[in-house]
């Protein structure tokens, strides 16, 4: 019988750091999906590496999705939205401290000078229930394509 104070693990595999084990606890459910993967709604959270801003979003039901993702107040301290009530309710939050929120940055080969986060669709996480969805904002000041660097 497994003891009380151990963790649950849970193997993943990804295409790009093959199989590796992670805390049952972190798994992120997201009832609707990412935009364009409406059907895959299990993810973790993975650092890219040590002191970087960099985080994975990698689909537990598709290897080789993973979306690389950062918190958007490293490099826009003013960024900040209302949460719609259905995604209050869709995420069970009941205090605004419960949520994280990440942006999707995208990366163009070779040209990390260009690297853009998209602003207009957050992914929030509920820290307490692990529940996400990816937010698609009416705020016009939020662009799809926001350079992190000049």
């Amino acid at each position: 019988m497994p003891d009380s104070e151990t963790q649950a693990m849970i193997t993943v595999s990804t295409s790009r750091f093959g199989q590796i084990e992670v805390p049952a606890e972190q798994v992120i459910t997201m009832p609707h999906g990412m935009v364009g993967f409406p059907q895959l709604s299990r993810y973790v959270l993975l650092k890219h590496r040590e002191g970087s801003p960099f985080h994975w979003l990698q689909s537990l039901e598709e290897p080789s999705l993973a979306f690389v993702v950062m918190n958007p107040l490293i490099f826009d301290a003013g960024y900040e939205f209302t949460l719609g009530q259905t995604e209050t309710k869709l995420l069970e939050v009941s205090d605004p401290r419960q949520i994280q929120v990440w942006v999707v940055v995208t990366i163009p080969h070779g040209a990390p000078e260009r690297m853009t986060a998209n602003l207009k669709a957050p992914v929030v996480v509920n820290l307490d229930t692990s529940l996400a969805a990816q937010v698609i904002l009416e705020d016009l000041r939020y662009p799809l394509r926001h350079p992190i660097r000049s």
